[in-house]
């Protein structure tokens, strides 16, 4: 039984939180671990997505874009439709925090806490190509595993940074209308899919992050403006870093209100210091998820608002002229630490922010030339304005996220590649055939199609 590794102290805690559904969740640990595969709705519908995967199965009582695949995360992660930002891997109580943020168009977002992704890419599919996200990591690794990610979904409304909290909070004064802080914590939602985290398992390390989240949740109030929105968020079950953390926050913060949730999944917050703690959930194995907790809340006091600089475009006459030769006049190219990005839209770039990238990440200027990088295949700005496209077959689609040429007669130039419509990779065609730009690093040697 799973629960015979667990700390004595864990269990302890969980028996004061679950109270009287100790023992089921208790004999839930040793169920399958849960799963989801979270559509993108700017890049596939329901019905493509049903047609490539038919046993797909919508996970009931979450929302209508989760699904659950009867295969490996491996098989779905090699599949061109998630190398396309078709969709994310995730577990099933994840999406609610952004759920709980109730996004509507042309907002400002921040996600401050952003690594790996899946929050920010699921902002930017409820964004719908409106508004600016700030997605934020200040740990250098994990900053390019969020790029990464966001890449796929090739989304130009949003800046990436790498940046501390505090900076963020002081060069955004009152600029966003949403805020979450998926915050950093002791884990325990994460012990039944990896228990090595359970060796990091006390009271200390309880305490030490309930101190680092109180620091982010202080560092970026002035940046929420008058009447937005916060979300609170952990994967973890300690009161400490849960409901004493919001109560805290509120008692130092009165124009701070809790909100109720827009949905009804999980239990109802400990209120024992507050009746209104009720109105934050936690979700635990037992209402099919791993583990979270969830708070909205709203500011209602003022709050002066700033608008930060904005990112000045490049001038180059090289970077120009490619942009109007094979995308369109009204897309601006932006210089980002030597990096060429692309975006049909003004950025905010404040002073002392560190921009890793902005829009869409084009490529490299080399020499006299550009080059183009994979990533910009999925984006949307390549999908609207690009002018060479190919769709490969299931065999030659294989072959080329295998990494090997292909034998196309007549294209020159680089050519985005596509299966059943979803771009996923780039070419260049020499007139003959197209050489490969798939990465050597995310190569698929499996059969995509075998796990359908």
């Amino acid at each position: 039984m799973a629960t015979a590794n667990y700390p004595s102290a864990y269990l302890a805690l969980m028996r004061e939180v679950m109270s009287d559904d100790y023992d089921a969740w208790l004999a839930a640990q040793d169920a399958p671990l849960f799963r989801a595969v979270r559509l993108n709705p700017r890049k596939i519908s329901v019905d493509e997505f049903l047609r490539e995967f038919p046993d797909a199965k919508r996970i009931e009582g979450y929302p209508a874009y989760l699904y659950h695949v009867p295969t490996t995360d491996v098989s779905l992660g090699n599949h061109p439709f998630h190398h396309a930002g078709c969709f994310y891997l995730q577990e099933p109580s994840a999406s609610l925090v952004v759920e709980a943020l109730d996004i509507q168009e042309n907002e400002n977002v921040l996600d401050c806490c952003a690594a790996p992704g899946g929050k920010s890419t699921q902002i930017l599919s409820k964004l719908g190509g409106t508004g600016i996200l700030v997605s934020n990591e200040i740990d250098p690794k994990r900053n390019q595993t969020l790029r990464f990610n966001l890449q796929r979904f090739g989304e130009d409304n949003l800046i990436v940074t790498q940046n501390d909290t505090k900076t963020l909070g002081e060069s955004f004064i009152g600029f966003f209308d949403k805020i979450v802080v998926d915050a950093p914590c002791s884990g325990m939602g994460m012990y039944r899919k990896d228990p090595s985290g359970m060796k990091y398992f006390s009271t200390n390390n309880i305490l030490h992050c309930a101190r680092m989240q109180k620091d982010i949740l202080e560092n970026v109030y002035p940046s929420l403006k008058e009447g937005g929105v916060l979300v609170y968020s952990t994967c973890t079950f300690a009161k400490e870093e849960n409901e004493t953390q919001i109560q805290h926050f509120i008692e130092r913060h009165p124009d701070m209100v809790i909100e109720d949730l827009p949905f009804s999944i999980g239990r109802e917050g400990l209120g024992d210091l507050d009746e209104n703690l009720k109105k934050c959930r936690r979700i635990t194995v037992l209402e099919g998820g791993e583990g979270h907790f969830i708070c909205r809340m709203r500011k209602l006091g003022k709050q002066d608002e700033r608008q930060p600089d904005l990112l000045q475009p490049v001038a180059n006459p090289l970077i120009r002229n490619f942009v109007s030769m094979f995308l369109d006049d009204s897309i601006r190219g932006y210089l980002v630490h030597d990096k060429i990005n692309l975006a049909r839209r003004e950025l905010p770039c404040p002073s002392k922010i560190n921009v890793v990238q902005a829009g869409v990440y084009l490529g490299e200027k080399i020499q006299d030339r550009i080059e183009i990088d994979h990533a910009f295949a999925s984006s949307q700005i390549a999908l609207t304005f690009f002018k060479q496209k190919i769709e490969l077959g299931e065999e030659d689609t294989q072959r080329f996220m295998h990494g090997d040429t292909i034998d196309i007669e007549g294209i020159k130039g680089y050519v985005l590649i596509g299966y059943q419509g979803k771009y996923y990779g780039l070419g260049k065609g020499d007139g003959r055939l197209i050489k490969n730009k798939f990465p050597k690093g995310i190569r698929v040697f499996q059969k995509f199609s075998e796990n359908r």
